[in-house]
C-alpha cells in the first residue's frame, strides 16, 4: 500500500476518533513524509487539506 493511502486511512481513523496519533502528530508525520520524498507535493497538499478540515470539525 502506498504511503499516501496509509496516511489517508489514518485521517479516516482520526475523523472517527480512533487514530493512534493526535492532530499535531499527524501534521508532523505527513510533513516528514514529504521531506523524505515518500509522498508527492500534490499528495501532501491533499492530505493537509483533509487534516485542516478535520481540525475545523473538532
Amino acid at each position: 500500500m502506498s504511503e499516501y493511502r496509509n496516511w489517508d486511512k489514518e485521517l479516516d481513523r482520526l475523523e472517527q476518533g480512533k487514530s493512534q496519533y493526535s492532530w499535531d502528530e499527524l501534521e508532523e508525520l505527513i510533513t516528514d513524509r514529504l521531506e523524505d520524498e515518500k509522498i508527492s507535493e500534490q499528495e501532501f497538499e491533499t492530505l493537509m487539506r483533509r487534516l485542516m478540515d478535520i481540525d475545523c470539525e473538532l
